[in-house]
């Protein structure tokens, strides 16, 4: 499974590709991001913002599709704990 979440504007984010590790190494990883930049190129605008996290060692995976680390840019996330970002 995968997901797109974002402001269906400029902002998009590909987040959650996920497949049971009894069905990887199958292609289906590779049909998930084929049809969600199929759906990206239909619908996002030009110069649109593409962001994801990959997990550590699946970068490799994320650079066949565009994906790559850019210089000055650090991801970045928090988790709220207690009703407060952590």
């Amino acid at each position: 499974m995968g997901r797109i979440i974002g402001d269906g504007r400029i902002y998009f984010y590909i987040q959650d590709i996920a497949v049971l590790p009894e069905f990887q190494n199958k292609g289906i990883g590779k049909l998930i991001m084929e049809t969600i930049k199929e759906y990206l190129k239909e619908n996002a605008p030009e110069k649109s913002f593409i962001g994801l996290f990959a997990a550590q060692g699946k970068e490799s995976f994320y650079n066949k599709y565009g994906f790559k680390k850019h210089e000055g840019m650090t991801g970045m996330f928090g988790v709220i704990q207690d009703n407060d970002v952590k």
